[in-house]
């Protein structure tokens, strides 16, 4: 499998039809998977870009949306095999991601506990 471009990575990531927040919003599931696929693509986009003053707004808008929506839409799903810790640190994960987007540089990236992806 040839590894896509960053960019290519993050709007496959971010639009797909089988995507996390898709997936989460439609069905009530976390897949573990799919996060850290998404994750992945975020963090890669954002060790490899440089995209200055200028934001393209569907990139904005996806950072945004999946730190917003994440923890909410957690709330009401079934744990089954997740437990409140590995959440906890993927919604923070989320959340520093889309600092990192919107401030410019990370500030917390070194500092977060892992998680059981």
């Amino acid at each position: 499998m040839i590894t896509p471009e960053p960019l290519e990575a993050l709007r496959e990531a971010f639009q797909s039809d089988d995507g996390f927040l898709l997936e989460l919003r439609s069905t009530g599931r976390w897949n573990k998977a799919s996060f850290a696929r998404l994750v992945a693509a975020m963090q890669r986009y954002l060790e490899t870009t440089r995209h200055g003053a200028h934001l393209e707004r569907w990139i904005a808008e996806g950072f945004w949306i999946h730190d917003s929506l994440a923890r909410d839409l957690s709330s009401s799903i079934s744990r089954g095999e997740l437990n409140q810790a590995y959440l906890d640190a993927a919604c923070q994960r989320l959340n520093v991601l889309a600092s990192w987007f919107f401030i410019g540089e990370s500030v917390h990236l070194g500092d977060m506990p892992p998680f059981d992806a």
